[in-house]
């Protein structure tokens, strides 16, 4: 493919997964009916059980082998002939087979572990484990529907990502748990929604499997493993990775809990972290499409086209975060008070919860760069160095200042991380992330937090008008200054919107 098939590729995919995003708008939704119906505590509660242990064992069950699918079944979608197409379903029956087996290996962990977990670090909350042991009966088909859309990715297909991950999931967890609110269910409820939510997946993800895939030999793949060294030498460092960076995000919220913090304390920080985390979504727009694109440009060996289009998209995602970061600052109280009316403490917490989000987006697609070109022991190195350092951070810092103390520890850690994911990138790759490419939105965020500094603290200013007029205005002089600077994107869209007026006035 060419440079600009390339492009176009990547638009598309980035297109389709914006769609998606606009779909996991429900997905915030879904936290926010289950606070107003279930309440605090138990919310707190599930921050504990689904949004953190069960994220940290999603990870590992799941995420490096579908990062190994997209990438390793990349290489061969192109090609013709039969060898190709051997290598590819090897590749495909390495994936399903590993991940469904550490699904299965996690099930048998829980029902053996859960007792020992709540005896010994959340001896206050004795439901954590009857609910552990019936969430993990999703892992198998949570697994199964994570590498089946990571193929269909392989073959430059997004939309089913959109679909079943963007939109599907969170309207069957909104639908299944209002069923388990009204059936009276509580936190077991919630559980079985998960698992029936899940299940729900795997079935689509069967249907959009087989419209670009033969079943038959997947299934003869998977039953007849011939173990593909690359592919595991890729995929089981990663997964470790996305485990350890998975437990690097949620170990606030765990040691909250192991602290004594109250479930209602758990929620309200656990709701500020929701607000900025989903700020990461920004990148994951591009993320997915990316990754078919640069796995391309590695292997053709194409540096320049590689590093080029990592300047481009990051420059991307960090003029889209901006604006959006500076928002939620000017108006993280109000947001909060969306999610429960009770929710009305100090949200000083939520400013240093916006740094990892920006960071993210910034520069995290350098991270994904060193995945998709192989260098996983790299990536799993940095999350397992930052992750014990958040952890060290953290049970340093909570008994002091509490929940902006555990904020803090986990910024510090996610600078730590961007810092080593844009070195090693350059010494890897010799692929850089170059200032010229994506100065831009990152200076337009520096004027932006001057002005929000002369105003401290803008969420406090007296009335929502106030503070909804001081995020608007930030948004409009931070798209000013875009547009005066000459801001590639920015410049080109204005054009376009230019000339179809002038058009239409003509018409």
């Amino acid at each position: 493919m060419t440079q600009k098939s390339y492009d176009q590729q990547l638009a598309r995919g980035a297109l389709i997964n914006l769609l998606g995003l606009v779909a996991k708008l429900v997905h915030p939704l879904f936290f926010l009916v289950i606070t107003w119906f279930f309440g605090p505590d138990t919310m707190g509660l599930y921050q504990l059980v689904v949004l953190s242990l069960a994220e940290v064992a999603n990870s590992f069950v799941a995420t490096g082998f579908q990062d190994a699918v997209t990438v390793y079944a990349s290489h061969h979608a192109d090609e013709a002939g039969p060898e190709a197409e051997d290598r590819l379903y090897r590749v495909l029956g390495n994936c399903f087979a590993f991940a469904v087996g550490a699904s299965a290996f996690l099930v048998i962990v829980t029902y053996l572990g859960a007792d020992l977990l709540v005896t010994h670090v959340y001896p206050e909350r004795p439901e954590i484990a009857p609910a552990l042991r019936l969430l993990c009966w999703s892992l198998p088909a949570m697994a199964f529907a994570q590498i089946a859309i990571g193929a269909t990715k392989a073959r430059m297909h997004m939309e089913y990502d959109a679909l079943i991950n963007g939109l599907v999931k969170p309207l069957s967890l909104l639908g299944f748990s209002l069923m388990a609110y009204f059936l009276n269910a509580g936190l077991q409820g919630l559980m079985l929604a998960q698992v029936a939510t899940y299940c729900l997946q795997a079935a689509l993800a069967v249907w959009a499997l087989r419209r670009h895939f033969d079943l038959a030999r997947i299934w003869d793949a998977t039953v007849h493993l011939r173990p593909e060294r690359t592919v595991l030498r890729f995929a089981i460092p990663q997964a470790l990775n996305m485990t350890a960076n998975k437990f690097l995000t949620r170990v606030d919220v765990l040691l909250l809990g192991a602290f004594g913090y109250t479930n209602a304390q758990l929620a309200f920080y656990g709701a500020g972290a929701l607000i900025t985390t989903n700020l990461r979504e920004v990148k994951l727009i591009f993320a997915g499409a990316l990754a078919p694109v640069a796995a391309r440009h590695h292997a053709s060996g194409d540096r320049q086209g590689f590093e080029d289009t990592l300047g481009k998209v990051s420059r991307w995602t960090t003029t889209i975060a901006v604006p959006l970061v500076l928002a939620v600052a000017v108006l993280r109280s109000d947001l909060m008070q969306v999610v429960h009316d009770t929710y009305m403490g100090d949200t000083t917490f939520m400013l240093w919860l916006l740094v990892p989000p920006f960071l993210s987006c910034a520069y995290g697609l350098a991270g994904n760069c060193i995945v998709y070109t192989g260098h996983t022991t790299w990536t799993l190195f940095n999350s397992l160095l930052v992750a014990g350092l958040n952890t060290l951070f953290n049970w340093w810092m909570i008994p002091i200042w509490g929940l902006t103390g555990s904020a803090a520890a986990t910024a510090i850690a996610s600078l730590l991380v961007a810092l080593l994911q844009v070195v090693e990138l350059q010494k890897l790759e010799k692929v850089h992330l170059r200032w010229a490419a994506v100065w831009h939105p990152h200076v337009g965020m520096l004027l932006g937090m001057v002005v929000l500094a002369l105003l401290w603290d803008p969420a406090e200013l007296s009335s929502l008008a106030a503070r909804g007029g001081v995020a608007l205005g930030v948004a409009l002089a931070y798209g000013v200054f875009l547009y005066a600077t000459k801001h590639p994107e920015v410049r080109s869209i204005v054009g376009k919107i230019g000339r179809l007026g002038g058009a239409g006035g003509a018409s």
